[in-house]
């Protein structure tokens, strides 16, 4: 199983802006067959940074997401928004078990 945590950094007053777009990114992603999760979350502390916090059955399910018309066409909407590129983590889950 693949996690990735995608951190945005955002200009200031560009939130709204973000987070409409993203809306529409994570509805059609939580339907993709090989997405797990798919969600946005806000920092507590910085009112500016959000994480994409991902979970796919495996590396091609990511690569599909990554080549789909919706991310595609959104993700790069986001560049003007940010203050730098998105800082992008693809993590293995351990298969821990009881």
């Amino acid at each position: 199983m693949i996690m990735l945590i995608a951190k945005n950094t955002l200009m200031e007053g560009k939130q709204k802006e973000f987070t409409e777009l993203a809306e529409k990114l994570v509805l059609a992603t939580r339907k993709e067959a090989g997405c797990i999760a798919y969600d946005l979350v806000a920092d507590q502390a910085d009112a500016c940074v959000y994480y994409f916090v991902e979970k796919y059955q495996d590396m091609k399910a990511l690569e599909e997401h990554r080549a789909t018309a919706h991310f595609q066409s959104i993700v790069p909407q986001f560049g003007p928004l940010r203050t730098k590129p998105s800082e992008v983590s693809v993590c293995d889950v351990l298969p821990f078990t009881e």
